[in-house]
């Protein structure tokens, strides 16, 4: 069955077995003020938790998901200069990098192939597979 009413096949997960990211969510689930200060802080929630984040020019933004509301992604507008043409095709021509934990829990939108490799590199920092 799939749809909104098919149920998980949790036989496809080790339920026992947690990974990092399944630990960040049941933090982030249960502890209202590690939520309220990845909400505000990203940057330092992810250092907090993990102990680290990749230096760099770049901001983390977190959208708090909402059981009844559908994230609309907007892209960047074109830079000062930039003819609105080229934006729409490289736009509409790229493959956003979306990058989900084994078990499905939270995910990352990395709009761009330099920040995929930062996160990435974050990542494989958080679960020691460096």
């Amino acid at each position: 069955m799939s749809g909104p009413d098919a149920e998980l096949d949790t036989g496809q997960f080790d339920t026992n077995q947690f990974d990092t990211a399944t630990d960040h969510y049941r933090v982030l689930a249960t502890d209202p003020s590690a939520r309220a200060k990845m909400i505000a802080e990203p940057k330092q929630g992810l250092r907090d938790h993990f102990g680290y984040v990749a230096e760099g020019d770049y901001d983390i933004e977190v959208v708090a998901e909402n059981t009844d509301v559908i994230t609309l992604l907007l892209p960047a507008p074109p830079a000062a200069g930039e003819d609105i043409d080229h934006r729409l095709a490289e736009v509409r021509g790229r493959i956003f990098d979306i990058l989900f934990s084994e078990g499905g829990v939270g995910g990352y939108l990395v709009p761009s192939e330099a920040l995929t490799w930062v996160l990435r590199d974050m990542r494989a920092n958080w679960t020691g597979e460096q």
